[in-house]
């Protein structure tokens, strides 16, 4: 299959829009108006370069944190939820997290926020999941899938950042 990759800067209108839809997001500015912002598309991958670095990307119409992002810049601005050690492979690999997996919640999250999944040993961030249930309702159950992976280690938008 043939590719091709397009990157061009984005108008100060997007770049607006983009900053407004990160902070109503995620309650924080994480992009500014002086940040150098660029997209990269290719085929069905979009992702948003802010000052040479990939740091988000458009998923299902969702604004999600690169996991490049995350681990240079931090994820204290998103939920996490630290996974015992037999879950990191399967995470890294891009599965969905199961309840049993989990080792500690960092704070509250309602269904379908962002949250960033963390190995327990470093804390550093593997995959970037979406939340099927609320982090309270998480809290009380014993089994079953309770995050669904965007973005993991290695896959199509790690790849595409890393020939950036």
């Amino acid at each position: 299959m043939v590719t091709h990759v397009r990157r061009w800067i984005i108008s100060k209108k997007d770049k607006k829009k983009l900053i407004e839809t990160i902070k109503s997001l995620y309650g924080v500015e994480l992009i500014t108006r002086d940040d150098k912002v660029e997209v990269v598309v290719e085929n069905d991958v979009k992702i948003f370069i802010v000052n040479n670095m990939p740091a988000f990307i458009e998923i299902e119409g969702k604004i999600v944190p690169h996991l490049k992002f995350l681990l240079k810049s931090g994820y204290n601005w998103l939920p996490s939820i630290v996974v015992d050690q037999g879950a990191v492979m399967p995470i890294a690999r891009g599965a969905n997290l199961m309840r049993p997996g989990i080792v500690r919640i960092s704070r509250d999250f309602n269904k379908g926020d962002i949250v960033v999944i963390v190995e327990p040993s470093k804390l550093l961030p593997l995959a970037v999941h979406e939340a099927l249930y609320s982090s309270a309702e998480i809290e009380e159950m014993d089994k079953g899938k309770v995050t669904r992976c965007l973005h993991h280690l290695q896959d199509k938008y790690w790849r595409l950042a890393e020939n950036l």
